[in-house]
């Protein structure tokens, strides 16, 4: 068929060179984003029952990729120890306790754009987002998100958890609608250094100020 030359594109053409394929990627080291990705894959995917110990978490890593949930590079970037640390810790024996969690929770929600600084009454937001998990409980929900920040110490997380508060602000009041249930607090998980810093939730989802 002959173009119409008074036809107009909408965006320009590009060109769109040939690029061979990057065979050495495979022996370079993931980036920082990418580990995060694989040690949220792992979490999101194991069997929380065996992580025990220290050899049944690797065991865990190992059976994900045998299974190809984990690429080889992926696997072998996570860190078994600091997700070892997580499970030895008091929000781990939570997660551990028999209460009904949900993992990798995805919600699409309307709200208004109040919640996201605009005028209340102004319009209505689609709000989405993915909770790394939920901690379901008889009268209430905590929220429970990963972190892979690289930290030191637990000045450093209290600190960082600090920019965090409008995203898990957001995530409470998601949750609070879609559950009928209040989330009485949002917990940061700092698998780098292995601290929780805790932020408690008014009955309506905002932050009470308090970190634990």
């Amino acid at each position: 068929m002959e173009p119409d030359e008074e036809a107009q594109a909408f965006l320009p053409k590009k060109r769109r060179p040939f690029r061979m394929p990057d065979f050495a990627r495979r022996e370079k080291p993931l980036s920082g984003t990418e580990k995060g990705s694989a040690t949220h894959l792992v979490l999101q995917y194991m069997d929380f029952a065996r992580t025990q110990s220290l050899e049944a978490v690797r065991g865990e890593i190992e059976r994900l990729r045998i299974e190809r949930f984990l690429t080889d590079r992926e696997a072998g970037a996570v860190d078994a120890e600091a997700v070892f640390r997580l499970f030895s810790s008091p929000l781990g024996q939570r997660m551990l306790s028999g209460a009904k969690l949900h993992r990798e929770f995805k919600f699409s929600l309307l709200v208004d754009a109040s919640l996201l600084g605009a005028e209340p009454g102004e319009e209505e937001l689609l709000l989405q987002g993915v909770v790394d998990c939920c901690l379901e409980e008889e009268d209430a929900l905590t929220v429970i998100d990963y972190k892979t920040d690289r930290l030191r110490n637990r000045a450093e997380c209290e600190e960082r958890a600090f920019l965090y508060v409008p995203q898990l602000t957001a995530y409470a009041r998601a949750l609070t609608r879609i559950f009928q249930k209040p989330v009485k607090e949002c917990a940061l998980y700092f698998l780098s250094a292995g601290e929780t810093v805790v932020v408690e939730m008014k009955n309506d989802g905002d932050p009470s100020g308090k970190e634990a």
